[in-house]
């Protein structure tokens, strides 16, 4: 297990350019269009982390199986701590002629995958449970469609109705999709619904109803990935902290498909503003930051991390809604924040379900966290956002900092840009 131990007696903040990688979001879900259509992938230069590696790899491997005879024994594929990886090839697999058990990591098993499965068990999918049920791993054949509409529940991962929209031209040409339960995360459906049009889909999304039309067509335009907004949170969070300067991060635009350019208009109200530069987005410590903010995570979980540290280090009182989801992710997220913050002497208090206060007492100006150690429990955003702590802490220590890989491996080297 790795450890970064982050200083704040050199950080040196004035124009430092910052390196982003690209969004595994967008390129994970061009790697699945690519991979449904059987179509070669050119020129395409994806993301490095973790994740879509282990994506385009795992796609591989079930390519050259698919080209087999069929197999006698089920084909493991193992999508270990990546939860996008594992529910993308749930669906993807469904309409594959071999047979798969799908597995991964002991936390994964412990990620809910029932609401998916339901819904692709009732348009004819053939999906049993190996252990418990509603859980991984799953054991997956060829199945027999018959549907004439699909409804998704999607109260417990947005990922569930992306995974389903981007198969279903392969199956159809003119279906219905009804999302069902607590809507969240929608502009990731909007984006794979985007990234689906870029490739010869029509669709609209009226209400809790999607419709999609036509086949894909591969399109001899090129399309670039964009840099990834949610790992653009973490300088926001350290500009923020640093209370000075600006960071222009390289080639990240404000005109983008994802939904955590949010961080924008948030930021700005923690005295960070954002501005379009040639190079990318400058970003530079202008104006007051509220007192007081209210913000609700439902449609940018990604962001909680990053935005609930930064109010606690500013003192600003904070409530949060929004995080119904969070304990489902790579790890206990919520329950993350709740017991790391509270080493650095925070209080982040659940009020309900989905209802959490922020310093709601007075927090100390004198802050030393030189002997804590910040467990993310593998979780790279956790890892992540408390980084920028050292700004107000003197210096502290990240455990697993190697977790950052998951989605962006070179973030200890940026991060040296300002130490």
């Amino acid at each position: 297990m790795n450890k970064k131990l982050i200083h704040n007696n050199n950080l040196h903040i004035s124009k430092t350019e910052i390196e982003l990688p690209l969004s595994k979001s967008i390129s994970n879900r061009l790697s699945m269009i690519y991979a449904i259509n059987s179509w070669a992938v050119d020129n395409f230069v994806f993301s490095n982390a973790d994740d879509s590696v282990l994506l385009n790899k795992l796609l591989n491997d079930i390519r050259i199986n698919e080209q087999k005879d069929l197999q006698e024994e089920a084909m493991i594929i193992d999508c270990k701590n990546a939860g996008t990886v594992f529910r993308f090839l749930t669906a993807f697999l469904s309409t594959q002629k071999q047979d798969y058990v799908l597995t991964g990591s002991q936390r994964m098993l412990k990620r809910p995958i029932d609401n998916l499965v339901d819904s692709l068990v009732e348009m004819g999918a053939n999906i049993q449970y190996q252990e418990e049920e509603g859980f991984p791993p799953l054991i997956i054949s060829s199945a027999h469609w018959q549907f004439n509409e699909v409804n998704i529940d999607i109260s417990q991962s947005s990922q569930f109705a992306s995974a389903l929209l981007m198969v279903l031209p392969t199956i159809s040409n003119n279906i219905k999709v009804n999302l069902q339960g607590k809507l969240t995360s929608l502009p990731y459906i909007k984006m794979t619904l985007k990234l689906m049009s870029e490739y010869g889909i029509n669709y609209s999304f009226e209400g809790n109803a999607i419709q999609i039309k036509g086949k894909y067509q591969k399109s001899n335009k090129l399309i670039n990935i964009e840099n990834d907004w949610s790992s653009a949170s973490y300088w926001y969070e350290l500009l923020a902290l640093k209370g000075q300067g600006q960071i222009l991060l390289r080639d990240l635009t404000l005109e983008s498909i994802q939904g955590d350019a949010a961080l924008v208009s948030i930021y700005e109200k923690l005295g960070v503003k954002s501005y379009s530069h040639p190079k990318g987005v400058l970003i530079i410590v202008e104006g007051k930051k509220a007192t007081e903010i209210n913000i609700n995570f439902n449609k940018i979980p990604d962001l909680a991390p990053a935005i609930i540290v930064s109010c606690a280090a500013l003192g600003i009182k904070s409530n949060f809604t929004g995080l119904q989801n969070l304990n489902l992710k790579e790890s206990r997220r919520i329950d993350v924040l709740q017991s790391e913050l509270r080493k650095l002497g925070f209080d982040l208090r659940r009020i309900s379900d989905d209802e959490y206060s922020l310093n709601t007492k007075e927090i100390s100006s004198n802050l030393d966290f030189s002997n804590v150690k910040i467990d993310p429990y593998n979780d790279h955003r956790m890892a992540m956002a408390f980084a920028p702590m050292a700004i107000i802490g003197k210096r502290i220590t990240i455990e697993s900092s190697e977790a950052v890989n998951k989605s962006y491996p070179f973030f200890w080297d940026e991060m040296e840009k300002v130490l």
